[in-house]
């Protein structure tokens, strides 16, 4: 059910993931948002839904704020206007069912294989510590894990996580290319218009007329238009460049225009140049009298462009760099008088700043953005490499740790090689009544396990160890002891064997007569011995016991 509810659409289940990027649905929703939305069999006015815009071709999440029946209208919260597009009701993939605050910037963050490498080597890390600190337990009582097993234990997680994180951290680095373009070089052209002319006593405050004021060709003829270029680019050397200006009258209306020049094409050198000419105003007014007597055009402006056409070259970062620049001061001209064209308060018609790119065809290390920090791809691929063939040797080591332990101690030995089918049991627990069959070895002891497809039971008696199998109405064991050097001691050996420890005048008993202690590491045989409760005397057969 739970799978149903949140696995994916596109998987086959009923969910869809939405990261919400952008204003428009603030305040009740900001950027990074995470919004899970079902498919429902109806929407309604006031539904949050998604859907996917062909227009631009990326998926919308807004309200819906109308129904009209065969499509719906939508608009966002934060939005004036609305929805362009009319999705109809196949065409939303559904409507919100669980809304997150921020949790859609994590899923973004893992979407790296460099961040999920290493959320992975933290989680394990936890997982390690939380399997060290607690305790194990057997069906039956509890024990404690040995400070040597629990570290050896942690210390293979730890390692183990450790070669994941840096095999992924390889893969992730070596899958990017080490190289990558240069970044373009960029670069600002700054422009800045002044203007004078004669002024008239009384029509304006000065005897010159400044930049923004209007000029009157009855008054004065001549308008001086100066201009400064500058050319913002730290990386740029050796510039050249050449430049000219003119003005041109047009009417926008018609396409009629007529360029006068101004300057003559003249070159400079380094990042900035000036430059200053005349316009005569009064040959304006008899141009434009002249084509509207001819023409019959008659239109209530003009306009009026004074231009610089500017071309340069400079080297930069090895590489030679062209760029071009016409700026424009524009005016309208109706025969009484020049004024400028901008009406905007905001702007500046005389001061006019063009960015501009170059392509740079150097190469340069490939770096990756990581909490504020820009490794290049070679360090990482060198610290993936090295991580992991230190962890791998870590690993390696502790193998080889790990099994020379266990062939001293082939307790260990089983645990390892077998503990996917081990499980621990109490002796209580056991059917008494079923037929005990020793077998030499415990692998014949798990081969059988296998093929009935069930567990091996293990049950521990101080130093001896059971392993068990039930099949067929019969109990197959394997038997072994851990003593103390492998060699039981006899009050242990008595206890294991009666489940007590006999007092004189309750068992009559020899037990040197069969334990030969002074045999180790072989398999013997245990018995028969008696036991006399003053009423009857019986007679056991324990089985086979390696010491």
């Amino acid at each position: 059910m739970i799978w149903v509810a949140f696995a994916p659409i596109r998987i086959g289940g009923q969910a869809a993931y939405v990261i919400v990027n952008g204003v428009s649905m603030e305040p009740g929703y900001h950027s990074g948002d995470l919004v899970i939305i079902h498919k429902a069999q109806s929407y309604q006015v006031g539904n949050v839904v998604t859907y996917r815009d062909p227009e631009m071709g990326a998926y919308v999440i807004h309200r819906i704020i109308e129904d009209q029946q065969n499509y719906f209208i939508l608009k966002g919260d934060n939005n004036s206007w609305l929805d362009a597009y009319h999705p109809t009701q196949s065409e939303i993939i559904g409507r919100q069912w669980i809304y997150v605050p921020k949790f859609g910037k994590l899923m973004q963050w893992l979407r790296t294989p460099l961040n999920l490498s290493l959320a992975t080597v933290i989680l394990g890390v936890f997982l390690m510590a939380d399997m060290i600190i607690k305790p194990t337990s057997v069906q039956g009582k509890k024990k404690q894990a040995t400070a040597s097993e629990g570290l050896l234990e942690g210390a293979f997680y730890l390692l183990g996580f450790l070669f994941l994180g840096f095999l992924g951290l390889s893969i992730f680095a070596f899958t990017q290319p080490a190289t990558r373009a240069a970044e373009n070089i960029s670069y600002q052209q700054e422009s800045n218009y002044f203007y004078s002319a004669a002024g008239t006593p009384g029509v304006y405050d000065a005897e010159t007329v400044r930049s923004g004021e209007p000029i009157f060709p009855k008054l004065t003829c001549f308008l001086n238009v100066g201009f400064n270029y500058n050319l913002l680019g730290n990386q740029f050397q050796n510039i050249l460049g050449s430049q000219k200006m003119y003005a041109r009258i047009l009417d926008e209306q018609s396409g009629w225009q007529r360029t006068i020049p101004m300057t003559a094409a003249a070159t400079f050198t380094g990042n900035s140049f000036f430059a200053v000419a005349p316009l005569d105003l009064c040959q304006l007014t008899s141009l434009v009298t002249m084509v509207e007597k001819e023409t019959g055009l008659r239109a209530s402006a003009y306009t009026v462009e004074i231009v610089n056409e500017i071309t340069f070259t400079a080297l930069a970062e090895g590489q030679t760099i062209a760029g071009t620049s016409a700026p424009a001061l524009v005016f309208k001209f109706d025969k009484v008088h020049l004024y400028l064209a901008n009406t905007d308060p905001n702007s500046d018609p005389m001061h006019i700043t063009q960015q501009g790119t170059a392509a740079n065809t150097n190469l340069e290390a490939n770096t990756i953005s990581f909490l504020g920090l820009h490794p290049t791809v070679n360090s990482l691929r060198a610290l993936g490499a090295l991580g992991l063939g230190l962890s791998l040797l870590g690993l390696l080591f502790l193998g080889w740790i790990a099994i020379s332990a266990a062939r001293k101690n082939e307790e260990m030995l089983i645990r390892l090689r077998y503990s996917s089918l081990l499980m621990d049991v109490y002796e209580r627990g056991l059917d008494a009544t079923l037929p005990v069959i020793d077998v030499t070895t415990i692998d014949d002891l798990a081969r059988m396990a296998e093929r009935q497809n069930t567990m091996i039971m293990h049950m521990r008696l101080n130093f001896l160890h059971f392993y068990l199998v039930q099949n067929n109405g019969a109990m197959y064991r394997y038997v072994l002891s851990t003593g103390k050097r492998g060699i039981p001691d006899k009050e242990s050996v008595s206890q294991e064997i009666f489940g007590f420890i006999p007092e004189k005048d309750e068992v009559d008993y020899d037990i040197n007569q069969f334990i030969p202690w002074e045999t180790t590491g072989q398999t013997v045989e245990i018995g028969p011995y008696s036991v006399n409760n003053q009423n009857a005397t019986e007679t056991r057969m324990l089985g086979k016991i390696k010491l």
